[in-house]
């Protein structure tokens, strides 16, 4: 007798599972959110999406900033990315990295970018 009770007691449990609505899921739902993977600062959303290799003009070189090394070896950050003396990217070639200024030459031209002490990037030729 005891055993009947416990399997139908089973029986009904079963069933009344079976009827229980589902349970949501959780989970992240990203639509319409930032991807957290993509820096907040140094990308603009009208950055050449070629990086350093798709500069054609002066016009497409932002100069963020220079780090100096104890070793004299400078490094400067254009369009967000550490450049080195010397390096080469398409038509673009860093040719030298000083305290403010960086050299450097678009398809053979020169120019020179400085940093401003107050007011950001300063462009010249």
């Amino acid at each position: 007798m005891n055993r009947k009770i416990v399997y139908i007691v089973m029986i009904m449990v079963a069933v009344a599972l079976l009827y229980l609505p589902p349970r949501p899921v959780s989970g992240y739902e990203s639509k319409g959110k930032r991807d957290p993977f993509v820096p907040l600062v140094g990308q603009d959303k009208g950055s050449n999406s070629a990086g350093l290799e798709g500069i054609i003009s002066i016009n497409d070189v932002i100069l963020e900033g220079i780090a100096i090394g104890h070793s004299g070896k400078n490094v400067a950050i254009l369009n967000g990315q550490m450049v080195k003396e010397k390096e080469k990217f398409g038509l673009l070639q860093i040719r030298k990295i000083s305290k403010k200024t960086v050299e450097l030459s678009i398809d053979g031209k020169v120019y020179k970018l400085s940093l401003q002490d107050e007011k950001g990037i300063k462009v010249g030729e």
